[in-house]
């Protein structure tokens, strides 16, 4: 069975957020679209190559899946172990576990010791349990840990939402030095007054009152100084988005600024 580039990966993500109801919530169709994108400049597709592997020569390592699970980071070794629960598991990575271990404890991004790796990975991937553990991971990893973030800072809309996925699939959530949390912690640094805007949504930052799309497009400004090599189509894309007005995708964004600055329609139609 050869899983192909389909809904299928975000609809199973989504299945870890709770039922999906036949119309689904804006949260629900904001999290769709913003599945999407991320896949868009993950993998250069909105669908989910979750056999896809490679060397990744951004952040090194190899990486693999729909959301490009790391070697480096961690996040492949979770995967995998996850897998490891299922009955269905019949050793495919067993080899690679005590290298995967010492490259995810130190952040290496060596690839040595790691042959066969990838074709481990694309064997895996005819199992649905190994579907399963991709998406269980970049839930618990990545989804759910930036929706704590965005219902903490109160945010309003789609786009905020989704620019704190999308930072947390980039820039990982807690472990390096230009994650999530500090990425949100040097934004934060830049108010130290009442900042008002036209957005129709206000955080409160500091204690201060602060416009969330001035809060938003400050925090993308933040993500690019701090880590601009893989970062620049990714918040430019959102910096468009933010210009366009963009603002609640619910149940479309259209002329969305992709990769190579082709435009895409995307929307929460599977959902419906």
């Amino acid at each position: 069975m050869k899983f192909v580039a389909i809904s299928l990966g975000i609809l199973a993500s989504l299945s870890y957020i709770g039922s999906v109801d036949a119309k689904p919530t804006v949260e629900y169709c904001s999290y769709y679209i913003s599945l999407q994108m991320t896949n868009l400049y993950q993998t250069g597709t909105t669908g989910s190559f979750i056999s896809r592997c490679s060397q990744d020569y951004f952040r090194k390592g190899i990486s693999a899946g729909f959301i490009n699970f790391s070697t480096a980071r961690g996040d492949a070794l979770e995967v995998i172990k996850t897998f490891q629960k299922s009955s269905n598991y019949a050793g495919e990575f067993d080899q690679y576990i005590d290298v995967l271990e010492k490259y995810a404890n130190t952040g290496s991004g060596s690839t040595e010791g790691l042959d066969g790796y990838c074709n481990a990975w694309k064997k895996a991937c005819e199992n649905p349990d190994f579907f399963s553990a991709q998406s269980q991971v970049n839930y618990s990893w990545y989804s759910k840990r930036s929706k704590q973030y965005a219902d903490m800072f109160g945010l309003k809309y789609g786009i905020s939402r989704a620019v704190l996925y999308d930072t947390a699939v980039s820039n990982d959530v807690y472990t390096n030095g230009t994650c999530l949390g500090l990425v949100l912690a040097a934004t934060n640094a830049q108010f130290s007054r009442n900042t008002y805007g036209n957005s129709g949504s206000t955080l409160k930052i500091n204690g201060y009152d602060v416009d969330e799309m001035i809060w938003l497009a400050r925090l993308l400004e933040m993500r690019l100084a701090m880590n601009d090599e893989w970062d620049v189509q990714n918040v430019n894309a959102f910096l468009d988005a933010i210009d366009q007005g963009e603002y609640d995708w619910y149940p479309s964004f259209n002329n969305f600024l992709g990769p190579g600055g082709k435009r895409y329609n995307l929307n929460c139609n599977a959902l419906m």
